[in-house]
């Protein structure tokens, strides 16, 4: 009899339910995948933004040395 109530409470209860959870386990998972390309992307953009935090340090540098060339005086 207890099984009898529990196949009932488990179609009865949870049956119209099935496909709802299953859509969002789904969105789950679209939702894992698309996090995952942002961090992948985030990961590509920093190291974008440090190859030009390099590149504006040389450049810095190389505007420093000429302007103490002009201004210092030593060719």
């Amino acid at each position: 009899m207890a099984g009898m109530v529990s196949l009932l409470f488990k179609y009865i209860v949870f049956g119209p339910f099935q496909e709802d959870i299953k859509d969002l386990n789904r969105n789950f998972k679209t939702l894992n995948d698309n996090l995952r390309e942002i961090r992948v992307s985030i990961d590509e953009l920093d190291k974008r933004v440090d190859e030009h935090d390099r590149r504006l340090d040389r450049h810095h540098e190389r505007i420093k040395d000429l302007q103490n060339k002009i201004w210092g005086g030593s060719y």
